[in-house]
C-alpha cells in the first residue's frame, strides 16, 4: 500500500506569466474538507468535556482555556500565512485582519495566564484592552479588502449599508438582550459599559463583514461570509457573558464553545480555497439581488420590533432613539443611491452623445474612403481591360490576375457599403416581404456573367414565395455564391443551388465541389465568437451574411456534401401575402 499523501501547498498557473504563481489556496479540496471535519470534532469534544467536566473542575478549566487560546492562535497564524500569499491588492486588508486577530489572541493568552496562574481574571482588565482593540483592525481590514474590487463610491455605499445593518441589529439586540440585562444589573457603570461594548462591537464589525461578503465578487464571498459568521457567533457568546457578569459572575460552561466556533470559522476562512484569489476586475453598473436587499431584512425586523414595543408601551428612550437612527440610516443610504444613480445616468448620457458623434465621424470617413477606393479601382479596371487586347498570351495571364484582384477590391467596397447600411439603423432593422425566386435568380444571373467559367446549376425549381427578410437579402446570396467560387480549387468548379419549403420556413442550399470546411472552423468563417471580424474566417462577406440573416430572424449554417465540398444553408421565415393568409407557391 502506498503511504497517504501529506497536505501540499497547491498552486495555480498564471497564463500571462507562463509560470506557477503560488497564490491560490493552501490545501487541496480534500484537505480543506478534512479541516472542516476536524473543526466539527473539536467543537463536539469541547461540548462534551464542558458538560461532563471530564477530569474534574480544574482539568475542565485548563481544557477550556487551552482550546480557546489554541483556536485563536491557529486563526492568527492562518491569516498571517494568507496575508503573505495574497495578491498585493489584498495584503493590506488581510494584514489588518491578522493584526486584529493577533489582539484577540493576546487577550486569550492574558486571560489564560490570569485564570490559571492567579485563580481569577480582573474584569475589566488587561485582556479587555486587547479584545476591544482587535475589533478596530478587523473592521478596517475587511473594508480594505472591499475597496480592492470596487469603486470608491461603491465602497461608500457599502459603508452606508453596513451602518444600516449594524444599527438595525443593535436595535433588535437592545430590545431582546441589552436592555433586559441592564435592567437587572447592579454593577458599576464602567463594568456595565465594557460588558455591553462586546456585543455592540460584534454586531457592528459583523455587519461590516456581512455587507463586504454580500458585495464580494465570485468565490471570494465564501471566506468573508465565514468571518462574518464567526463574528456573529461571538456576539451571541458575548451577550451571554454580559448577562452572567451581571448576575453572579461568569463561570466556564458549554457556551464557551460558541467563542470556539467563532475562532474556527475565521481559521477556516483563512484556508478556504478562494481566500487568496485575486479580486475580480468586474465593475457592474447594476446591483445583484442580494446586494440590494441585504440591508432591508434587518431594517424591517428592527422596525417591527420597535413598533411592537411601542404598541405595548415598553419603548424606552434608548429604544426610540435607536429606531430613529435606523430610519435616518435608511434615508442616508437611499439618498446616496439616488445620487449615485443620477451621476451614472449623466455619465451614460455623455458617453452616448460622444459615441454618436464618433459613429457619425466614422460613417463619414467610411463613405469618403470607400468612394475614393472604388473610383480609383474603376479607373485601373478600365485601363486594364483596354490593355487586355494589346498583350500576348503570357502577359494576358498576369493581367487577368491583376484585373481579378481589382474586381475583388471593387466588390469589397460594395460589401462594406452594404455592411454599413445594415448597421446604420440605430439598432432597428426593418424587415419586408422579399420575393425569394426573383431575388435569388437575378443574383444568380449576375454571378454567371461575372464567373463565365463556373457551372451554376439550379436543382429543381425555386419556390415563388415571399420571405420575411432584410431588403439586403440579395447581398446574402451574392456573397455566398462569391465565396463558393473564390474558395473553389476544383478544375471544373460547379455550384448547385436548391430550395425547399416547410409550413413556416424556406431553406436555400448553395453547394460547391471545393475543398470543404472542417466542422471545427464552421463558426469561425462567419466571424462568430469573441473576436468577431478578427476570427479566422473568410472575410467580411460571410460576416455580413451572418449579420443580415440574423437580423432577418433566420439562420445560416454549413454542412458537407457527398463530393466533399461545402454546403451553405440559409433558413428564412415565410411571409403571408394572400388576403386569406395563404402563401403563393408554384
Amino acid at each position: 500500500m502506498e503511504p497517504e499523501s501529506k497536505p501540499t501547498w497547491s498552486t495555480r498557473s498564471d497564463p500571462e506569466r507562463g509560470a506557477e504563481s503560488g497564490t491560490v489556496s493552501w490545501f487541496d479540496p480534500l484537505w480543506y474538507r478534512r479541516a472542516w471535519v476536524a473543526a466539527a470534532v473539536l467543537v463536539l469534544t469541547s461540548l462534551g468535556w464542558m458538560h461532563f467536566e471530564i477530569g474534574g473542575a480544574r482539568a475542565t478549566l485548563v481544557f477550556s482555556n487551552v482550546v480557546l487560546t489554541g483556536s485563536a492562535v491557529a486563526a492568527t497564524v492562518f491569516l498571517g500565512v494568507l496575508t503573505a500569499r495574497s495578491e498585493s491588492l489584498d495584503k493590506l486588508g488581510w494584514g489588518l485582519t491578522t493584526a486584529g486577530m493577533g489582539f484577540f489572541t493576546t487577550g486569550e493568552l492574558s486571560w489564560m495566564l490570569y485564570e490559571l496562574g492567579r485563580g481569577g481574571v480582573p474584569y475589566p482588565g488587561v485582556p479587555d484592552f486587547f479584545y476591544l482593540g482587535g475589533y478596530l483592525f478587523v473592521a478596517v481590514g475587511l473594508l480594505a479588502i472591499a475597496t480592492t474590487q470596487h469603486r470608491a463610491r461603491s465602497a461608500l455605499r457599502m459603508g452606508l449599508d453596513g451602518l444600516l445593518v449594524a444599527v438595525a441589529l443593535l436595535t433588535i439586540s437592545w430590545h431582546f438582550v441589552l436592555e433586559p440585562i441592564l435592567a437587572v444589573s447592579d454593577v458599576d457603570t464602567y463594568t456595565m459599559w465594557v460588558s455591553v461594548a462586546y456585543p455592540v462591537l460584534d454586531i457592528v464589525v459583523g455587519s461590516v463583514a456581512f455587507i463586504v461578503a454580500a458585495n464580494a465578487r465570485g468565490s471570494r464571498r465564501t471566506p468573508i461570509t465565514l468571518i462574518a459568521s464567526g463574528i456573529f457567533a461571538w456576539a451571541f457568546a458575548d451577550s451571554m457573558f454580559a448577562y452572567l457578569s451581571f448576575n453572579g459572575g461568569y463561570v466556564y460552561n458549554e457556551f464557551d464553545t460558541i467563542w470556539l466556533v467563532g475562532y474556527l470559522a475565521v481559521a477556516l476562512a483563512a484556508v478556504q480555497l478562494a481566500a487568496t484569489m485575486p479580486p475580480a476586475t468586474i465593475n457592474r453598473s447594476r446591483y445583484e439581488l442580494w446586494e440590494t436587499i441585504a440591508p432591508y431584512v434587518p431594517f424591517l425586523i428592527a422596525m417591527g420590533v420597535t413598533g411592537y414595543t411601542a404598541s405595548v408601551s415598553a419603548l424606552d428612550q434608548i429604544g426610540l432613539g435607536l429606531g430613529v437612527v435606523v430610519l435616518l440610516s435608511l434615508v442616508a443610504r437611499q439618498s446616496y443611491i439616488f445620487y449615485d444613480a443620477s451621476v451614472l445616468s449623466s455619465r451614460l448620457e455623455r458617453n452616448e452623445a460622444a459615441l454618436s458623434r464618433r459613429n457619425e465621424e466614422l460613417l463619414l470617413l467610411n463613405r469618403i474612403v470607400r468612394h475614393d477606393i472604388r473610383n480609383d479601382m474603376a479607373v485601373v479596371l478600365g485601363w486594364g481591360e483596354e490593355l487586355n487586347a494589346r498583350v500576348d498570351a503570357d502577359e494576358r495571364v498576369m493581367l487577368e490576375r491583376m484585373l481579378d484582384t481589382t474586381r475583388h477590391t471593387i466588390e469589397l467596397t460594395e460589401t462594406l457599403q452594404l455592411f454599413t447600411e445594415a448597421w446604420d439603423t440605430d439598432g432597428e432593422h426593418d424587415l419586408e416581404p422579399i420575393p425569394l425566386r426573383t431575388t435569388l435568380l437575378e443574383t444568380l444571373a449576375r454571378r454567371r456573367e461575372t464567373y463565365a467559367d463556373v457551372e451554376f446549376v439550379v436543382i429543381g425549381t425555386v419556390p415563388d414565395v415571399d420571405v420575411r427578410a432584410s431588403p439586403l437579402l440579395s447581398t446574402v446570396f451574392r456573397n455566398l455564391l462569391n465565396n463558393a467560387v473564390q474558395h473553389n480549387d476544383a478544375d471544373e468548379p460547379r455550384i448547385e443551388i436548391s430550395a425547399n419549403l416547410t409550413e413556416e420556413t424556406v431553406t436555400v442550399r448553395i453547394s460547391d465541389n471545393g475543398p470543404g470546411i472542417p466542422p471545427a472552423q464552421r463558426d469561425a468563417v462567419f466571424g462568430r465568437g469573441e473576436k468577431g471580424l478578427e476570427s479566422d474566417g473568410s472575410g467580411v462577406g460571410l460576416y455580413l451574411v451572418d449579420t443580415l440573416v440574423t437580423q432577418s430572424g433566420g439562420d445560416v449554417w454549413i454542412d458537407s456534401n457527398e463530393a466533399g465540398g461545402a454546403v451553405f444553408t440559409v433558413e428564412l421565415q415565410r411571409e403571408s401575402t394572400e388576403p386569406d393568409g395563404r402563401e403563393r407557391t408554384s
